[in-house]
């Protein structure tokens, strides 16, 4: 955090190597949640692109922050919002309960897939497309973005207590289908 706090005063200050290295360490993370909004890849890349230059044109007049990676996720996703909400596409995410979140995966998780069974991947895939698209944020922000509570409650406008009753609820939803879904499989090879 404490280099967080030193790399964003450096950019603030005009340090353009610092800035590069905003860019180069968060570009892919932030590309990578806003396609979780946006199925339009050049749509993200600019959305990512006019992030960036906007902080940097603005860079005098930004607050300081210890955690880049919760501000800038904010960041791209209110742009992506605001995008949405001008064009006349956007709906308010709480009605959208049941849309899924679109989990894609990254090249980390691609390797440990890839040791899973076919199966497997099928069965956690159609448990996640039954969470809700809060659900499924919260998920992604926690285990892909490695975020905390914190900056999930910052991130998302809501208290920290309310991060950890929704996470706590999603995993054990989450549990609970898993739980039957492996009842049903092993009952069906059984019983056959």
């Amino acid at each position: 955090m404490q280099q967080d706090s030193i790399l964003w005063q450096r950019f603030k200050e005009g340090d353009r190597v610092a800035f590069e290295s905003l860019i180069r360490t968060y570009y892919q993370p932030l590309f990578e949640y806003g396609r979780k909004f946006t199925s339009d890849r050049d749509a993200l890349k600019d959305h990512v692109h006019d992030l960036f230059t906007n902080l940097w044109e603005r860079r005098e007049a930004l607050g300081q922050t210890d955690c880049i990676r919760p501000y800038l996720l904010k960041s791209l996703r209110n742009r992506i919002y605001k995008e949405k909400q001008r064009s006349d596409v956007f709906e308010e995410a709480d009605q959208h309960d049941s849309t899924q979140f679109g989990f894609e995966e990254d090249e980390e998780t691609r390797i440990i897939s890839n040791e899973l069974s076919d199966e497997k991947k099928l069965q956690i895939k159609h448990i996640l497309s039954t969470l809700t698209r809060r659900q499924q944020e919260i998920i992604h922000l926690k285990f892909y973005q490695n975020l905390s509570n914190d900056q999930i409650a910052e991130l998302l406008v809501i208290s920290r207590p309310a991060v950890a009753n929704l996470l706590y609820q999603t995993l054990k939803l989450f549990r609970e289908k898993w739980q039957v879904l492996l009842y049903t499989f092993f009952s069906v090879l059984l019983f056959d």
